[in-house]
């Protein structure tokens, strides 16, 4: 992940997710699980990019 003052970090996470709507989640996403994770890689992307190193 690159910060804001281009310094490139490598990061660990952990994701607790629920399903909220079980036949959404069967019908409308192919692989719940990888959207999952990408929607978390994502996100904690675009946060962290915000950020310099010392923050």
């Amino acid at each position: 992940i690159l910060t804001r003052d281009s310094v490139t970090v490598s990061v660990d996470a952990v994701i607790y997710s629920r399903i909220v709507d079980p036949v959404a989640s069967v019908t409308k996403v192919n692989n719940v699980s990888s959207a999952t994770q990408l929607l978390a890689q994502t996100s904690l992307r675009n946060i962290l990019g915000t950020k310099t190193l010392q923050e």
